[in-house]
């Protein structure tokens, strides 16, 4: 049976590492809904925040997310979404009531009792989300009152109005849909330009200003066109008080107690940065619709970093530190959500002939497999047990730990592009694209730690780590060999862990042969003889050294000196004077001079 054979899902289907808010496809929200994992965690992070939004009666509307780069924030609020939106409110509250029967944590409120009366409420309310990435629909243009403008162009682009020129949007689209004219002037522009208006409208407002004053004119001669014109060519600055929050308040006025507008806004911190009148607009714009929209509109948003820290990068403090604090009185953290765990359910999954086949060849070859790959230490644990087992297989449980520390030392060092870290993503995305790799072999095989050395991990690489181990990819002895390829890039990845992990995993012969084993069968003094060989013909070319006990790659500004130091000639007169130097100038006087008379 091949590997590709034993999972639940097929490998070779598309994932997508970096969820990516405005990506609505059918085929995504399927996707992201069936192959959300949850942790005990996130079930509890998941309720808590339904919880709020269905209950919360303090005008306290604003729930702030953070977690770092690639820790799922973005899955975490288009998850929301799929709860709350009634066309995948369905599947994505049978998702989360299934896993919270297995993974909710002993004293958790988040039953699937409870959960299930949430599925209800969001069933029957009149729950709407506006989700964005405000870097994304923000835009380059520098101006302190930007996040009004960004949140209203949102605003308007939900209620079917144009999302880029408030001014035609607020003058023109909602008056005319005030008057019952809206649907109207969009057919008329579109019959007689063959335009799309919902697509061209701002594009129109600046080429064919004249033509939409036109037909706005027929449909209501009230209007003043001079004025109407100077409005949308030169609009006002928008302000928080004098436009935002009377929007709110205008649309809000025909809607029950059941109805929620929630605002899903992603990567707040990045687009605040050190900007204090941004982080002092946002305070603003929570504090005003805690105050005037009873409870109807709520903000989530999701930073890198918490709040408390995004509010130390401005000048803000005293009395606006605690009352923008106060503002976000639901906040959520999702650092702590164990990168290796969502990836061996996302992918590594088994379907039942799977879990079937996995477990014969694992009581066949218990001791060898729970002894062979067994290293002492708690962070890079071995097979303990069948279920670490299926849970990991085909690869090994400490591999996942090592990969991750892998990419923080690769991304400290500069050896990997800047996207590229310890996280969620990168360890999928990386343990998809390997399982792919070897997705034909049959099941006893091992995939071994260099299977993560593929074509993906490698176009990641900066050219400063390039030119080091191509030094070593160019030798013929490993060049011709796929076995010492195997070596130098195993080596690669180990030697160069940042000083407190290799104190853990040092680069040595043992955990070189541990780490290239790719069965439990393995003669592993045959291989460690094998390795030693590879290992001594990249020292006698000045591509590694050893430093007690461990194996390092020469740096380039290292080649030079290790070259200059193999290539110098040593004479009978170097070893006579070194003889002078160190042995006998120290307890044997001698004078180079003597004076006789009055010579020298």
């Amino acid at each position: 049976m091949q590997l590709r054979q034993i999972f639940s899902k097929d490998i070779e289907r598309n994932i997508n590492p970096a969820v990516v808010v405005s990506e609505q496809d059918k085929t995504t929200v399927q996707t992201e809904i069936e192959e959300y994992v949850f942790t005990s965690d996130l079930i509890d992070n998941l309720y808590k925040f339904l919880y709020e939004i269905f209950n919360q009666r303090n005008g306290k509307t604003a729930i702030w997310i953070n977690g770092y780069y690639g820790s799922g924030k973005s899955h975490f609020i288009k998850y929301v979404h799929y709860c709350l939106n009634k066309d995948s409110s369905e599947p994505a509250f049978d998702h989360f009531i299934n896993n919270a029967k297995d993974v909710a944590g002993e004293f958790s409120d988040a039953t699937p009792s409870n959960i299930l009366q949430l599925k209800k409420k969001a069933k029957s309310d009149d729950i709407h989300t506006i989700m964005f990435n405000i870097d994304a629909v923000a835009g380059m243009q520098d101006r302190k009152d930007k996040l009004p403008t960004v949140i209203l162009n949102q605003f308007n682009e939900f209620r079917g109005y144009n999302g880029k020129n408030i001014a035609l949007a607020k003058l023109v689209e909602k008056h005319l849909d005030k008057i019952g004219k809206f649907d109207e002037f969009k057919k008329q522009i579109n019959e007689d330009g063959n335009y799309n208006w919902d697509k061209d409208a701002a594009t129109l407002a600046s080429l064919k200003l004249n033509d939409i004053l036109n037909v706005v004119e027929s449909l209501d001669s009230s209007i003043d066109r001079d004025s109407l014109r100077q409005k949308i060519q030169s609009p006002d600055d928008i302000t928080i008080e004098g436009d935002l929050i009377p929007e709110f308040i205008e649309y809000l006025e025909d809607k029950s107690d059941k109805f929620r507008l929630l605002f899903l806004v992603d990567e707040v911190s990045q687009y605040i940065g050190s900007n204090t009148n941004l982080l002092l607009n946002l305070q603003t714009i929570i504090e005003e619709v805690g105050a005037n929209c009873n409870n109807k509109i709520w903000f989530a948003t999701t930073a890198q970093q918490s709040l408390d820290q995004v509010i130390d990068n401005t000048e803000i403090s005293g009395e606006d530190f605690g009352k923008i604090l106060g503002r976000f009185e639901t906040r959520i953290s999702l650092q702590s959500q164990d990168a290796a765990f969502i990836t061996k359910k996302r992918i590594l999954d088994k379907n039942s002939d799977g879990v079937s086949k996995i477990k014969t060849f694992y009581d066949k070859n218990k001791d060898a497999i729970e002894n062979q790959f067994y290293f002492s230490h708690d962070l890079y644990k071995g097979y303990d047990d069948f279920e670490a087992f299926n849970l990991s297989y085909p690869f090994i449980p400490y591999q996942f730990r090592l990969i991750s520390d892998v990419f923080e030392s690769f991304s400290n060092l500069e050896y990997v592009i800047k996207e590229v870290k310890d996280n969620e993503r990168s360890v999928l995305g990386i343990t998809h694209f390997t399982i792919k790799e070897y997705g034909d072999k049959e099941v006893g095989f091992i995939i071994p730690f260099d299977g993560f050395f593929n074509a993906q991990f490698r176009q990641n690489l900066t050219h400063t780590a390039r030119r080091i181990i191509d030094r070593a990819m160019s030798l013929d002895d490993v060049e011709n060999d796929p076995f010492a390829q195997r070596v130098v890039n195993t080596l690669f990845m180990i030697s160069n862990l940042i000083d407190s992990k290799q104190i853990t995993f040092p680069a040595n012969l043992d955990n070189l042969s541990m780490l290239l084993m790719e069965d439990p069968d393995t003669n592993k003094l045959e291989l460690q003889r094998n390795i030693q060989k590879v290992i001594e013909k990249l020292q006698d070319q000045n591509i590694i050294r050893e430093e007690n006990g461990q194996y390092q790659f020469f740096k380039e500004d290292e080649i030079e000196v290790a070259n200059l130091i193999q290539n110098q000639t040593i004479t009978q007169e170097d070893r006579l004077k070194e003889l002078h130097d160190s042995i006998f100038s120290g307890f044997i006087p001698i004078t180079k001079k003597f004076s006789y008379g009055n010579s020298n």
